[in-house]
């Protein structure tokens, strides 16, 4: 009997992680994205939207990154019918925590079993990107392999993904309230063209060290890795009080702490996670912020 309707829980994720830009991605517990995907008579795809941010979220398919991907498969595989799509959000947009990528990871499971695609983890991810790429203008892929296949994952060429278990640490995750215009394509034009052979060779060192962390199942040596010395200078410049922030992390017994994503949030991992959160929250000063207390989920997306 065919499937003609799948619901999917897809995890929030932290990419660009540490000295990981565009390689390293984990997923997040208990903050994540649910869809339920049906197949339609109707040719087209139908979009719906709920919870958290879901007004600033475009409900047009080629603006979203569920919709863009819905649509390239009516178009690839000849569909006569449709799709229609609801999504539950529990990651806010635009904030670094993945939240596009959730509702793609989320669609590209669901589509596979809904048409029992088969398809495998690498053809997931690359078909995941590609609704990506409809939010940030080009496909990437170190958010939607972390909330595919859960963990701690490593993005490499054409899609191959490694995937480890991710050592079980608290993750504080704080989100200013504050409004960056573009803000994916405005984070990428901050990236210098060349960077410094001496940063290059600290940041290999620390992502060598962050990978084997996760290999040894270490969260001290994992979360002492989270060093930037090639991207978070400049995407510093987006966030107020970044470096007070991150100076108060530390001080409260934070391992590391840098830029979540592509920004404005900024995570921290260590223990007492919720002493590092409010410390973080403090050196906001008066912006206004939203903490989420959270740690690595092992588990990626998955019928629910």
């Amino acid at each position: 009997m065919t499937v003609k309707q799948v619901q999917v829980y897809s995890p929030g994720s932290i990419a660009n992680l540490g000295p990981g830009f565009d390689v390293f991605g984990v997923a997040l517990d208990n903050l994540g994205d649910t869809l339920v995907l049906k197949e339609i008579l109707e040719p087209g795809v139908k979009l719906s939207i709920a919870g958290i941010g879901s007004e600033k979220i475009p409900i047009q398919p080629e603006k979203n990154s569920s919709g863009a991907i819905l649509t390239k498969i009516v178009k690839d595989y000849d569909l006569e019918s449709g799709f229609s799509a609801t999504i539950s959000k529990g990651i806010p947009s635009g904030t670094g925590l993945g939240s596009s990528g959730a509702s793609a990871a989320a669609t590209a499971i669901a589509v596979d079993l809904l048409l029992d695609l088969r398809l495998s983890n690498r053809e997931m991810v690359r078909l995941a990107a590609y609704g990506e790429g409809a939010i940030a203008g080009h496909p990437h892929a170190d958010n939607v392999a972390a909330s595919i296949m859960g963990g701690f994952t490593i993005v490499g060429d054409d899609y191959e993904v490694v995937r480890l278990d991710a050592p079980q640490i608290g993750i504080a995750v704080i989100v200013p309230e504050i409004f960056i215009p573009n803000k994916t394509r405005k984070a990428r034009m901050l990236l210098p063209e060349k960077v410094n052979l001496s940063d290059a060779v600290k940041n290999i060192g620390h992502a060598s060290r962050m990978a084997t962390a996760v290999a040894l199942k270490d969260p001290v040596l994992f979360g002492k890795n989270i060093c930037d010395f090639l991207i978070e200078p400049y995407r510093a410049a987006m966030i107020p009080n970044f470096w007070e922030v991150k100076k108060a992390a530390l001080d409260a017994g934070a391992y590391g702490c840098s830029i979540s994503g592509g920004g404005p949030s900024i995570f921290a991992v260590g223990e007492p996670i919720e002493e590092i959160s409010n410390a973080m929250i403090r050196a906001f000063n008066d912006i206004p912020c939203k903490a989420y207390i959270t740690q690595p989920s092992n588990q990626g997306g998955r019928v629910i």
